[in-house]
């Protein structure tokens, strides 16, 4: 016969232990609750790194966790020496048309590189050009081309900002001289529709023939033809931070000059450093205007 002294003694202990055993576990979430959310809600207050002491694990749940941490690096391994085993055996199949692709890549290259190809697409080209420009204009175009050599080229940069009898005259001596590329930034109060007229009106007097006539409603002016490029990015591949400015390029060189001089000057004083037979051709031309 139990000593009902003793058996609620030894009760006692066990509910006490248990009781201890849910404090135990109630702090160990309550620390990890603490440290999930300190980084964002608990600005301020105390820091996960405090000298606190948080409660291990009991020992059993730890050999647990262990054991099973053992199993799954284990089954980890297990899987990577099959993967590697598996890929000893993987073979990539030799391509059978290799040698004639090979073969057939270097007949086309050599029928291409051959003369009697490469005049062939000669012949097409210039006939696709004889199609598109009238012979009369192409005449004309090959003649003018003959000044300057393909590496050459020739800017005059300018601007609505300059005076209007200075951009008039050199309007006036660009008409007919197209080695020379007039270039602007942009258009006179923009593109849009609302400075329009103030536009024709400004291009209506610099691109006159004859700076004494009038615009009238019975008879206009005669204009000079010379094509204005608008193009921003060559003042900005030249860093053209003033106008008028000539450019004369040859190659890689660069020969720059600027001054509200007239055209004439800029290109004499420019050649003096070039020394380029054609723009001595060039500016005679000019000067025979």
């Amino acid at each position: 016969m139990m000593n009902f002294s003793g058996w609620y003694s030894e009760r006692y202990s066990v509910a006490l232990a248990a009781n201890d055993m849910r404090r135990q576990i109630s702090i160990i979430m309550l620390t990890g609750l603490v440290v999930g959310l300190s980084p964002l809600s608990l600005q301020g207050t105390e820091s996960a790194c405090s000298d606190k002491t948080v409660p291990a694990l009991p020992p059993a749940l730890l050999e647990k966790a262990r054991e099973q941490a053992a199993i799954d690096d284990k089954a980890i391994r297990k899987a990577m020496d099959t993967a590697r085993e598996l890929a000893k055996t993987i073979t990539i199949p030799e391509n059978k048309y290799s040698v004639a692709g090979k073969k057939a890549a270097e007949e086309t290259n050599a029928v291409y590189r051959s003369q009697e190809f490469q005049d062939k697409v000669k012949c097409y080209e210039q006939g696709q050009a004889d199609l598109l420009i009238p012979s009369a204009k192409k005449e004309k175009m090959e003649q003018e081309k003959g000044i300057l050599a393909d590496s050459e080229k020739i800017y005059l940069f300018l601007s609505s900002s300059i005076p209007e009898s200075s951009f008039q005259g050199y309007m006036a001596y660009l008409d007919g001289v197209p080695e020379i590329v007039p270039v602007m930034m942009g258009m006179v109060g923009g593109r849009d529709k609302k400075h329009k007229k103030e536009r024709i009106k400004w291009w209506s007097k610099v691109l006159k023939k004859d700076t004494t006539c009038e615009d009238k409603p019975e008879a206009r002016c005669d204009k000079l033809k010379v094509p204005i490029t608008i193009k921003p990015a060559l003042f900005r591949q030249y860093e053209i931070a003033e106008v008028p400015t000539l450019i004369y390029a040859r190659g890689d060189e660069v020969f720059q000059l600027q001054g509200d001089v007239g055209i004439v000057t800029l290109l004499e004083t420019v050649n003096q450093e070039a020394k380029s037979p054609s723009l001595t051709v060039l500016t005679t031309k000019i000067r025979e205007k």
